[in-house]
């Protein structure tokens, strides 16, 4: 929730002197009431401008701007009407009720075969979308649009119960046909008419800014029930890359709103003229790679590390905002485990013989702690422990590509979920399951039948409770094992200059909420 930072602060002439060369800082920015631009930053460029191929912070960013879902969360994480007015759900399918009078960024009618030809080609397994088995299940998803009815119907093979929570997130944005004709474009970003959100990509320079206009004819807001204060900014940009610069770009005036984390937000302690909005975005934990060869496919391995990780130090390293978590998940999430009694308590005497001499491949993303402080972290207790480590601290993108398309080059590393569904099955489901290789979401690749069949039961429940039942099980069989290390929730806290804010609908970060003060 938003609150105020209560006191004054100056900035001298000087700091900002001390910037220009760098970031171009002004002594002074535009007040609310007289600009109709945003400026935010980012943490680095986004991969893809194609939702359904969306694995990294920016890239949800990116996209929630620009593509509507046909739900949305509202304020106290329910589900409410975005592209559709209405919706059915059973535990096999879902029949939606696309809203009338809605267009395209190239004037485009979103009729229910749009609708349907964008959720069938994230659908696709062909279209390669990482996140097709957490929205529509293992099975086969059918969608059909039925014009005179106005509706469109997603018909599962196998019941899902996360398929509307999933139908919600920024990866199931709505790609207008200009866009689905034109993939290669669609990524990049430079098909306008692929957009069907408020925002249309105007300018994208890799490592310096990305930019965004207001739609004239857009009209699809959100009916929150928290109504949000303020006007929709006409002009966004975000910068690329400022780290420890952006707290001194909010403070000189040259940023409106953007995310500042660790140390830097005590910098606006006791300040009024700024507001500070926390949304929780994923969970992190230490992820194994189960793959054959990988010494972490052994369960006394992934224990031993487990016994020489000081939980609560990483945390604070991974950022000390967040919140720790006995799951992939947090306390507040339904059917989220809260028994840390199943964690592997620090142990290093048993460990080390375990650990000793074994080769072991960490990789890592320097945007997790500051300069990648996260897996130097397990690259110093696998030392430690005797085991001969190679480290290799990479920026998101190349992580990201690692982690997926080359698992025989690591074998542990600090994972970060972006859990925007919301559900304890989405943070799961990237160590349970199916594997991803196999069309599944499992990026751990490790093989636990007893948890995939408790996963799989979850999925398919009639009832809170059976589902809670079933997700029990699933978690308790999975941290008995050490399929993973849960260390924190993974949050992004924003702070925003007097005149200008952000809301977090469900908890959860969403950039189509930023708005100027009237």
């Amino acid at each position: 929730m938003p609150k105020r930072l209560r006191g004054g602060r100056t900035v001298s002439a000087a700091l900002c002197a001390g910037l220009l060369v760098l970031t171009g800082c002004t002594t002074g920015g535009e007040t609310a009431g007289g600009t109709d631009t945003i400026r935010g930053a980012w943490i680095t460029d986004p991969t893809t401008f194609d939702p359904a191929l969306a694995t990294a912070t920016d890239d949800f960013r990116a996209v929630r701007l620009t593509y509507d879902t046909v739900v949305r969360r509202d304020s106290g994480g329910e589900l409410v009407g975005g592209l559709a007015s209405s919706w059915e759900q059973a535990a096999d399918r879902v029949t939606l009720g696309v809203a009338d009078g809605r267009t395209c960024a190239d004037g485009t009618a979103i009729t229910p075969e749009v609708v349907a030809d964008s959720l069938a080609r994230l659908a696709d397994p062909e279209t390669g979308s990482v996140h097709r088995i957490g929205i529509f299940g293992r099975g086969d998803a059918t969608v059909t649009a039925d014009e005179a009815a106005g509706s469109v119907t997603v018909a599962l093979s196998e019941p899902h119960s996360d398929l509307l929570a999933g139908l919600a997130t920024p990866q199931a944005g709505i790609v207008c046909p200009a866009g689905t004709a034109d993939p290669a474009g669609l990524g990049a970003g430079s098909v306008e008419g692929a957009f069907s959100g408020p925002y249309v990509l105007t300018s994208s320079s890799p490592g310096v800014r990305h930019e965004f206009a207001l739609r004239d004819d857009y009209d699809g807001w959100v009916d929150y029930s928290e109504p949000l204060a303020g006007r929709p900014a006409e002009r966004l940009s975000f910068v690329v890359g400022a780290g420890d610069a952006v707290a001194n770009q909010l403070l000189t005036g040259e940023l409106d709103v953007a995310p500042v984390g660790g140390d830097e937000i005590a910098r606006f302690d006791g300040d009024d003229s700024f507001t500070l909005t926390t949304a929780t975005t994923g969970e992190y934990y230490v992820m194994f790679n189960g793959r054959n060869g990988s010494p972490f496919a052994d369960v006394d391995a992934r224990r031993a590390l487990a016994q020489m990780i000081d939980r609560e130090a990483l945390r604070q390293i991974v950022g000390p905002e967040g919140t720790a978590i006995a799951t992939l998940g947090d306390e507040n999430m339904q059917c989220a485990s809260t028994d840390t009694s199943l964690l592997q308590t620090p142990d290093p005497d048993a460990a080390t013989p375990v650990l000793d001499g074994v080769r072991v491949n960490v990789l890592g993303a320097n945007a997790i702690g500051t300069n990648g402080a996260a897996v130097v972290y397990l690259q110093e207790r696998l030392l430690a422990a005797g085991a001969q480590v190679e480290l290799r601290n990479v920026d998101v993108g190349t992580w990201i590509s690692e982690i997926y398309d080359q698992p025989e080059s690591w074998d542990v590393t600090l994972f970060a979920t972006v859990n925007n569904m919301g559900t304890i099955a989405w943070g799961l489901g990237t160590v349970i399951g199916q594997p991803y290789s196999e069309g599944g979401r499992n990026t751990s690749l490790l093989r636990n039948p007893e948890a995939t069949e408790a996963l799989e039961a979850a999925l398919a429940a009639d009832t809170d409770e059976e589902r809670c039942a079933e997700w029990d099980r699933a978690q308790r069989i999975a941290l008995e094992a050490v399929d993973f290390v849960p260390i924190s929730t993974s949050t992004h806290s924003y702070v925003s200059r007097e005149g200008f804010s952000l809301a977090t609908p469900g908890g959860r970060e969403d950039l189509t909420t930023l708005r100027i003060a009237d």
